[in-house]
């Protein structure tokens, strides 16, 4: 029986202890408080690559500088800073006359280029993007280029005093109507030159040379509008093609072989 009665106050004193506890988180510890706390905004991960906008509104400031294949020619009467009457959305004009360029100030080798393009009324409209300019100005400095050129953007080839191992010509139709914007995403790892316009894989051209130098965007005839123009480093890093991207490279890839063939006669 003393036994029994001492198990009794045993259990009664543990459990008034219990009681007593969870009462004291309780009051201490409100609903909703004890949660875990979330990491603030300031301590979310940083981007280590992150995008620099090469179109500012002191255009074209220290980012470009500006070459054009006829003497005495001012910037202002090719190229003009302007924004959007409705989204205020920033964008340049190229009048595509004289024959030129901009060309960036700084030299890039690891990176990915981002812009959008749109021609207001030339379905034939040519321009383009040129990677690793170097040496003197000149129409046309050595640098490879991506097509711009409304049947056939996303070529890519290198001009006279650049090499590749390869290169890809002839795309078919990527671009929108005219007075659309497109947009082209440009790769470059180490010489290696990945293009995508308007979300399709265009392909990869490797072993180019040279393989770093500046950006330039190309005035060749046509009036041309570019917007949203930005990059990202890759210093000494070789971020890796992703295999979904890699199939739709070749199957795109195989698509062109078949074009071209077919045209043979």
């Amino acid at each position: 029986m003393r036994l029994q009665m001492i198990h009794r106050s045993f259990f009664r004193q543990s459990l008034v202890t219990a009681i007593t506890v969870v009462a004291f988180v309780a009051i201490s510890c409100p609903v909703g408080f004890c949660q875990e706390a979330a990491p603030k905004e300031s301590e979310a991960p940083k981007d280590p690559f992150p995008k620099i906008m090469l179109l500012t509104k002191d255009f074209p400031g220290e980012t470009w500088s500006f070459f054009s294949g006829k003497k005495d020619t001012k910037l202002e009467e090719t190229w003009k800073y302007t924004e959007d009457s409705e989204t205020g959305v920033a964008f340049i004009v190229c009048t595509g006359k004289p024959n030129g360029y901009l060309r960036s100030k700084k030299k890039f080798r690891n990176f990915e280029l981002g812009l959008e393009w749109r021609f207001p009324s030339d379905e034939n409209g040519n321009s383009g993007v040129l990677l690793y300019t170097t040496g003197d100005n000149r129409i046309w400095p050595t640098s490879v280029q991506v097509q711009l050129q409304q049947p056939f953007a996303g070529s890519i080839f290198p001009i006279p005093g650049a090499k590749s191992s390869n290169e890809i010509r002839n795309v078919p139709m990527l671009s929108r109507p005219v007075n659309q914007w497109n947009r082209c995403i440009i790769k470059s790892i180490d010489g290696t030159v990945t293009v995508s316009v308007n979300d399709q894989p265009v392909g990869t051209v490797a072993d180019c040379t040279p393989l770093e130098g500046a950006i330039s965007l190309q005035s060749e005839g046509s009036e041309i509008h570019f917007r949203n123009i930005w990059i990202r480093e890759f210093p000494g890093v070789n971020p890796k093609i992703s295999k979904p991207t890699q199939r739709k490279q070749k199957r795109f890839q195989s698509l062109l072989q078949r074009r071209r063939l077919a045209k043979r006669p």
